[in-house]
């Protein structure tokens, strides 16, 4: 069996650790921006679809600089995954009505 570990062990993973929030929200943030629109429309004043575009925006940015850092330092499958994220980020924000 395979000892897990919460912390990165290559230089790759560590320099991908930081990335990880912004990958998760892109995977999540529209998913949840339409699940709890009618409850956040309440507290936030319909603001929601602002904030969750510019959460994209800047996912979009952190993750191009990343992946530039990835290819220039980590293997060539590190900064390919970045790129794949910001991909769906960009197709994401392409289609879903926000």
């Amino acid at each position: 069996m395979k000892h897990m570990s919460i912390l990165p062990k290559t230089r790759d993973e560590w320099i991908g650790a930081p990335l990880l929030p912004f990958k998760a929200w892109v995977l999540l943030g529209y998913p949840l921006c339409f699940i709890f629109r009618s409850f956040v429309a309440q507290r936030v004043g319909g603001g929601m679809g602002f904030l969750v575009i510019n959460g994209y925006v800047l996912s979009v940015g952190v993750l191009l600089i990343g992946a530039l850092i990835q290819s220039i330092v980590c293997s060539r499958g590190a900064a390919t995954r970045s790129i794949l994220y910001v991909l769906v980020a960009i197709f994401i924000l392409g289609c879903g009505r926000i």
